[in-house]
């Protein structure tokens, strides 16, 4: 009798063992299914986060490519102002009256520079959202615009804003130039009204003077490609951008 007891109790025992190892397995379960659920849902939630900053990074770079053309319309604009001043130079002073002369002086604008917006792209790289991009190509372009680009943007920049500079001392020294802008005319800075100025021939046909113009339209010119150059990467970028959310 106390051993078909004893063989019941130990049955009970097993039983109770089993059900509780039963039980603990669902509960270990459910909890390693709710972690995976939640690094599933965090890592959508990251892929949703990334494919928005790239849809404003694309928001942002058609921003860009708008201030690029206006600065490359400046540039270009400069370009042939130089060069027609340098012809008028070469003829003899034949080609322009001294007051068109002395306006394409002034309408020389080569410090004009392009930055590109970089808000979006270091909110992706400190959301760690760049790390998720799947495409190689896009993060290298990336990576090239914004900091290799830069960088050589920066160095330009700063030769062209020095050389304007002192070309503009020069120049409204050379020719004593006074002028002031009507703010409320023109696009940009104003409507230029010129009030003074001495048309210097001697200094206007010196080579100090042909040699300034030249020494701004070299820099000008490599500032032109670089801005090419940028206009490429962004059209490039914003193609890999429209693959990645797509394929995400």
């Amino acid at each position: 009798m106390i051993l078909l007891l004893d063989e019941e109790n130990k049955e009970k025992e097993g039983q109770l063992m089993i059900k509780y190892v039963i039980e603990g397995a669902v509960i270990i379960c459910g909890i390693l299914l709710s972690f995976y659920i939640g690094e599933l849902n965090t890592q959508k939630n990251n892929i949703e986060i990334k494919k928005e900053l790239l849809k404003d990074l694309d928001h942002v770079l058609d921003d860009d490519l708008n201030q690029i053309e206006i600065i490359q319309n400046i540039l270009d604009d400069s370009l042939n102002w130089i060069s027609v001043i340098q012809d008028d130079i070469e003829s003899n002073h034949n080609n322009l009256s001294d007051e068109e002369a002395i306006n394409l002086i002034l309408d020389i604008e080569v410090a004009a520079s392009y930055f590109p917006a970089i808000g979006v792209y270091n909110e992706l790289i400190s959301t760690g959202s760049y790390e998720l991009i799947e495409n190689s190509l896009l993060k290298r372009e990336l990576i090239d615009f914004y900091e290799t680009q830069k960088e050589r943007n920066y160095t330009i920049s700063i030769s062209l804003d020095n050389l304007a500079a002192q070309y503009i001392r020069e120049t409204l020294e050379g020719f004593a130039i006074r002028f002031s802008y009507n703010l409320d005319e023109g696009n940009v800075y104003g409507d230029r009204v010129l009030y003074k100025y001495d048309f210097n021939k001697e200094y206007y046909m010196s080579d100090k003077f042909y040699g300034h113009l030249s020494t701004l339209s070299y820099p000008a010119n490599n500032y032109r490609r670089l801005l090419i150059t940028a206009k490429k990467s962004i059209e490039d970028i914003k193609t890999l951008i429209q693959k990645e959310i797509s394929e995400s």
